[in-house]
């Protein structure tokens, strides 16, 4: 029996063509909430970059591809990058001009906004914070850098990099976490707290950061208009976002 599910934002909760939540989806949502269900966003973006779903709908949210997550208004993990990784990355932004925001616990930073970050904040419809100063951006935990470069930059950044890896759903920007990290990995930690096994979970996504998390969950549902790669590592692949494709999943699965 499913006692918990966590849903990607942008490309399964939200369109890529309205940016807004499909009616189908609230209803899906608040009939699950009324089974006593336990919801979870589970997303790259900060919390403080959720602007596009009512988060009440939720018990908690996995941020920043798992290396932050939130149970009502308790944190309960949070895996931070190595400081050196930290310093190396700083250091190739500002020589490079690659703008990237660094993301904390509580915070983000900018360094610069680059024809680059403005195209790939439309795609998700992202207002990008004010550039500011970065220096002392080491000196406070970091946990996941959205990096507005090509595939050929986000190679040369990770090569100083080592304890990091990336995650990329566009050529326009990638996502940089500590290695072995990912939303899986936030989703366990949610699971741990509850006391629920990974079988009594399901997973909706699209994009290939949501890859890890479909394979790990009891139930991975693919997005109709998410990629083959993310589509293979589903258990169903539903239709898109604006053709109902969450209520479509939990009917087939006979929860609604």
């Amino acid at each position: 029996m499913v006692r918990a599910v966590f849903f990607d934002i942008d490309g399964t909760l939200v369109s890529f063509k309205t940016h807004r939540m499909p009616e189908s989806t609230r209803k899906a949502l608040e009939a699950l909430r009324g089974q006593g269900m336990k919801l979870f966003i589970s997303t790259g973006r900060h919390e403080l970059l959720i602007d596009n779903v009512d988060k009440s709908l939720f018990d908690g949210i996995v941020s920043l591809n798992g290396q932050c997550v939130r149970i009502g208004d308790e944190v309960i993990h949070t895996n931070a990058m190595p400081v050196e990784d930290v310093r190396a990355a700083v250091a190739f932004v500002r020589k490079h001009g690659v703008a990237t925001i660094f993301e904390g616990v509580d915070f983000i930073r900018m360094n610069a906004v680059t024809d680059m970050a403005r195209e790939g904040a439309a795609l998700i419809n992202l207002d990008l914070p004010e550039p500011t100063d970065i220096s002392d951006i080491p000196n406070h935990p970091i946990l996941q850098l959205i990096f507005f470069g090509n595939i050929e930059q986000e190679e040369a950044v990770l090569r100083g990099m080592p304890a990091c890896e990336a995650t990329r759903w566009t050529h326009l920007l990638c996502d940089i976490i500590p290695r072995g990290g990912g939303k899986h990995i936030g989703i366990q930690k949610v699971l741990d707290h509850y006391g629920f096994a990974r079988e009594e979970c399901m997973a909706f996504g699209d994009g290939d950061n949501d890859i890890t998390m479909l394979r790990y969950a009891g139930i991975g549902v693919a997005m109709g208009n998410a990629d083959a790669a993310v589509k293979a590592a589903a258990d169903y692949v539903t239709t898109g976002t604006d053709a109902s494709g969450i209520a479509k999943a939990l009917r087939h699965f006979g929860m609604l």
